[in-house]
C-alpha cells in the first residue's frame, strides 16, 4: 500500500491537484476503496540517485536552460525543480524516460481559448461560354464582391504555437456575390504575350495605328507583309493583317516570334 501511495503522489504533484500548472508540488489525497476513508499520499521525492548528467530543459515558451541534475527519470527532474502539469499539458520524452546526458527535455504547455472573428468569405465565378466571342478574351458581366462572416473558433496552442484551430460557429453578415464571366469560344484561340514589346514594335513600325494599309506592301500595326501574314495563320482571322483587330495581329506575331524571335522587325 505504501509504494502504491507513492507512485499515486508523483503523479499528483506533477499533474497538480487542481488539474491546472502550480509553482510548487503539494500533496495530494486519495480514497481508499476497502476501507471507505480518506488518507494522505505521501509527498513525492525524486530519485536523485543517479550520476550527475547534463541535460538541457525547457519549460513552455520560455528560453531553454541548460541543467545539471542526479534525477534519474524525467519525472525525477520535474519534481526535483517544482515544475507541475495542467490536465492537457504534455513533455518529450515521456516521464517514466530514464535520463541520458545531453537529453533534452521540453514541457508542453497547452491553451485553449475560444475567439470570435470577422473574416471574408471569398466569392464564385461562373463562366459563360460565348460563341461570338474569340477564344482567350474573356468579358466581366457581373463582378464578384467579398462577402464577411463572423465565425468562433476554438484554438489549441502548444507553447505558443498552433496546433489545432476548430470553427464552432458562423455567423454570414454579408454574402458574396458570384462573379459571372463570358469567355470566348470562337475560332482559333488568341495569344496576347508580350503585349509590351508590340506596343512598342508598332509604335516604330506604324505609329501604333494597327489598321494601317499605305500600298507598300506592308500591313497593319506590325507591318506584316502578306506572305508572312499567310505562312503564320494569320489566316485564321483575317485575309490581310491590316483587318486583323489587335489581338488578332499580336497572336499572329507571337507564332513569328515562337519561330524567329524579334529578328523579322527592325525596330525591335
Amino acid at each position: 500500500m505504501k509504494k502504491t501511495l507513492i507512485g499515486l503522489a508523483l503523479t499528483l504533484a506533477l499533474v497538480g491537484a487542481s488539474g491546472t500548472p502550480a509553482d510548487a508540488i503539494v500533496p495530494a489525497g486519495t480514497v481508499d476503496a476497502t476501507a471507505s476513508v480518506t488518507t494522505t499520499a505521501p509527498a513525492a521525492t525524486p530519485n536523485l540517485s543517479g550520476k550527475l548528467k547534463s541535460v538541457t530543459l525547457k519549460v513552455g515558451t520560455a528560453k531553454a536552460k541548460r541543467i545539471k541534475t542526479r534525477a534519474v527519470t524525467v519525472a525525477d527532474v520535474l519534481l526535483a525543480r517544482q515544475i507541475t502539469l495542467g490536465p492537457d499539458d504534455y513533455v518529450k520524452p515521456a516521464l517514466s524516460t530514464v535520463l541520458k546526458k545531453k537529453m533534452k527535455i521540453t514541457v508542453y504547455r497547452v491553451v485553449t481559448v475560444t475567439t470570435t472573428v470577422t473574416e471574408k468569405i471569398p466569392f464564385a465565378v461562373t463562366k459563360i461560354p460565348n460563341n461570338t466571342m474569340r477564344k482567350g478574351t474573356t468579358k466581366v458581366i457581373t463582378p464578384g464582391q467579398l462577402g464577411s462572416a463572423e465565425r468562433t473558433y476554438t484554438i489549441t496552442t502548444a507553447n505558443g504555437k498552433v496546433t489545432a484551430k476548430v470553427k464552432v460557429s458562423e455567423n454570414v453578415l454579408l454574402a458574396p456575390v458570384t462573379k459571372v464571366v463570358e469567355v470566348g469560344t470562337k475560332g482559333k484561340a488568341l495569344n496576347l504575350a508580350r503585349m509590351k514589346l508590340w506596343n512598342r514594335i508598332a509604335r516604330c513600325e506604324s505609329g501604333g495605328r494597327w489598321h494601317i494599309n499605305t500600298g507598300n506592301g506592308y500591313y497593319g500595326g506590325l507591318q506584316f507583309n502578306l506572305g508572312t501574314w499567310r505562312s503564320n495563320g494569320g489566316r485564321d482571322f483575317a485575309s490581310y493583317p491590316h483587318k486583323a483587330s489587335k489581338a488578332e495581329q499580336v497572336t499572329v506575331a507571337n507564332r513569328l516570334y515562337a519561330k524567329r524571335g524579334t529578328r523579322p522587325w527592325s525596330c525591335a
